[in-house]
């Protein structure tokens, strides 16, 4: 298939390692809902596996995040969209840096307070984390369109604002929970779980800067 840019060999090359990339990314954060599931449901053993499957993601990740960015420096390839594609894998693997970072909220010694497992098991949450997946999923679908052609790219586009948009309004909600604080939360559960909202907020808002950065590169393509 043509791309939708005067891409190589070399190039195509790297838009394949980019979909790889992206994949890798995409377990972690599967992962990271399985931390969630297990560290909610008290599965100690599953949450250890699961947070380890977690770093070991996030450290493939890099790895090939790395590899791509210095084949990409050392390269003579890529013409006027070569900071682009570097912008789109460091917004890659912002990803995975978020998901890692939000699983080490849950990967604590001893079990989660009531008032932690109660807005964890909520359905806001659920929803929430889901919207997460669903914008890294809609981002994979968006780099796959490389090989389809611009108008399906910008077509795609918008699928990842709307997973984004929409962990917005389930942060709102989340949020509103959190503080209502029935129960008579500790202080510090409650600064943890804002932070872990924040931070697991970030998924989503990365792959939306990634496609952004998508957006620049159809907006910079050529035949």
């Amino acid at each position: 298939m043509k791309f939708p840019f005067s891409f190589g060999r070399k190039e195509n090359a790297i838009v394949a390692g980019v979909e790889n990339h992206l994949g890798i990314v995409m377990e972690t954060v599967s992962n990271f809902a399985k931390l969630l599931g297990a560290a909610t449901a008290g599965n100690n053993a599953d949450a250890e596996k699961s947070f380890a499957a977690v770093l070991t993601g996030e450290k493939k990740a890099d790895d090939v995040h790395r590899r791509l960015s210095m084949e990409i420096a050392e390269g003579a390839f890529f013409g006027g969209v070569r900071e682009d594609i570097l912008d789109l894998l460091e917004k890659i693997d912002n990803v995975a840096d978020s998901a890692k970072d939000a699983s080490r909220f849950l990967a604590v010694e001893g079990a989660l307070d009531p008032f932690a497992i109660s807005l964890l098991k909520s359905s806001a949450m659920s929803k929430f984390v889901e919207n997460q997946i669903g914008a890294v999923a809609a981002l994979q679908n968006l780099v796959s369109a490389f090989k389809i052609g611009k108008m399906e790219m910008l077509l795609r586009i918008p699928k990842v604002e709307e997973f984004e948009e929409a962990a917005d309004s389930n942060k709102d909600e989340l949020w509103k929970a959190l503080f209502k604080r029935e129960g008579s939360p500790d202080p510090v559960t409650v600064i943890q779980m804002r932070d872990f909202i924040a931070v697991t907020d970030d998924i989503a808002d990365s792959a939306e800067d990634a496609s952004d950065v998508v957006l620049v590169l159809v907006a910079k393509g050529y035949d």
